[in-house]
């Protein structure tokens, strides 16, 4: 979604607040990060292919839990995507940069925080939202629960493309 749920997103400044148990990860500050190409199948009527066009996104672990996997993440910085329906060759570019925080259970279960833009994938036959690719301008929280059940709210302010409408026209 990196998390291409997608979880990309990200800049600003978040306290993260660990649980018990969890410890502080190594002060290694924030790496760079690289969205990889994608493509995908079954959410829209089309393959969706996805790739950077702009990436100088940097990720740090803020905490870790028990297993040593990361507790909270966070993700900042410039990232523009061109997303194209494979089928047509019709594409957009979209501006995803920003601040993310996703903090994950040891049951899997996460949540994400994105004040700014994200790009959210929902698989298809995922308990509580309609498949697709979409694209938050403005905030949003996404909570994935340990079945994989999602819930997507957006900030009052906030706008949220269906990429698979978009690319279809």
């Amino acid at each position: 979604m990196r998390r291409v749920l997608t979880i990309s997103a990200i800049a600003g400044t978040v306290v993260a607040l660990c649980a018990p148990g969890a410890s502080a990860a190594p002060a290694s500050g924030w790496q760079p990060v690289r969205t990889p190409p994608f493509v995908r199948t079954g959410t829209c009527p089309f393959p969706v292919a996805g790739a950077s066009v702009t990436d100088e996104e940097e990720a740090r672990v803020d905490a870790v839990l028990p297993d040593g996997s990361p507790r909270v993440e966070e993700f900042r910085g410039p990232l523009t995507m061109r997303f194209t329906n494979q089928a047509t060759g019709r594409s957009v570019v979209r501006d995803l940069s920003g601040y993310g925080r996703i903090r994950f259970s040891a049951d899997g279960a996460s949540t994400g925080f994105f004040p700014d833009n994200v790009g959210l994938h929902v698989p298809v036959g995922t308990p509580g939202h309609a498949p697709g690719e979409f694209v938050v301008h403005g905030g949003a929280r996404m909570t994935i629960a340990a079945d994989g059940t999602r819930e997507i709210r957006t900030f009052p302010h906030a706008t949220i493309e269906d990429l698979c409408r978009t690319l279809a026209r």
